[in-house]
């Protein structure tokens, strides 16, 4: 009890000196320049293609980009035969001829603010989607729809509070992309150091540091796909678990934001996640997949391995 007390002293402490400092560098939608293609597909090829380091063939392979796979941001350089982009967080050349324009693939706009905030204004007219407490500490996070030079945008607004007193606030925005809400905020870390996720489908997860607000890190759209509308879970060794629509195959991330695994599933018939729950050294999730009674429910093992498909009547 004594250890808690002091490190609640600390903790107190820490957050005073907090309240001043900023969550950061505020993300804002970037113009494109006048060479930008934006995502493209790749095509055509066998396999995979080259992810190189310099515009030409000889150059040292970064990566191999199966077929399929998209790439984002590409720019035409003014080379004709190699465009720039960037596949899984890493920039460098690709063949024009096996690249083709993906569109649909292509992130919609989105934004954050860091700015401390009163739980008046972290609430606003939205709906509170977190509401999280330990001991004297809290986080409140409210959700809405807006509607802002003729776009509509998806606004998550999130507080940090010290016997409500604001300590540091966040805003998330997304432009709607589809038929699902993109953006979701929820408690990981574990038990003594609990961190704040913020899960944006145009952008990726990052991590919130509970004492300051600032970004520990982001696993970015562009590193790891994660689809929208994500069914999340945190274990207890921190590990978050993230599944969205744009397919079956839940991702694992430590609390470090090192991608661990990406499961293959690789069933057409199992789509729209909405829960994942760990139980031991398995991770159940359940998807909708058309079901009108029931769900299916895919049980991995801890390395993403697949152990079983089952369909499960919703209980009366």
């Amino acid at each position: 009890m004594k250890k808690r007390k002091i490190r609640l002293f600390v903790l107190l402490l820490l957050c005073v000196l907090a309240i001043n400092v900023t969550a950061g560098a505020d993300r804002v939608p970037q113009e494109k320049p006048k060479n930008y293609i934006g995502a493209m597909r790749v095509v055509w090829c066998k396999e995979w293609i080259s992810l190189r380091e310099e515009p030409n063939k000889t150059s040292n392979r970064l990566a191999e980009i199966p077929l399929g796979a998209i790439v984002y941001n590409c720019v035409d350089i003014g080379n004709p035969r190699f465009y720039e982009c960037e596949y899984e967080g890493q920039k460098g050349y690709a063949l024009i001829g096996y690249l083709w324009p993906a569109p649909e693939c292509e992130p919609p706009l989105s934004s954050s603010v860091t700015k401390k905030m009163t739980m008046e204004e972290v609430i606003g007219t939205g709906e509170v989607v977190l509401d999280w407490k330990d001991y004297n500490m809290s986080v409140v996070a409210a959700h809405e729809w807006v509607e802002e030079n003729k776009k509509r945008w998806e606004v998550l607004r999130i507080g940090c509070f010290i016997n409500d007193s604001p300590i540091w606030g966040h805003e998330e925005r997304a432009e709607e992309f589809g038929q699902y809400d993109q953006l979701k905020v929820f408690i990981g870390g574990v038990s003594d150091d609990w961190q704040v996720m913020v899960y944006n489908g145009a952008w990726g997860l990052s991590m919130l540091d509970l004492l300051s607000g600032k970004e520990r890190w982001c696993v970015t759209t562009g590193n790891c796909s994660l689809g929208n509308a994500a069914a999340t879970a945190v274990g207890k060794d921190g590990t978050v678990y993230v599944a969205g629509t744009d397919g079956p195959d839940p991702v694992a991330i430590t609390q470090d934001g090192v991608v661990l695994w990406r499961s293959d599933v690789n069933n057409p018939d199992v789509y729209g996640p909405y829960e994942i729950t760990v139980d031991n050294d398995a991770i159940l999730v359940k998807y909708e997949s058309g079901m009108t009674d029931g769900y299916k429910l895919v049980t991995l093992d801890s390395n993403g391995q697949l152990i079983s498909v089952r369909n499960q009547k919703n209980e009366q």
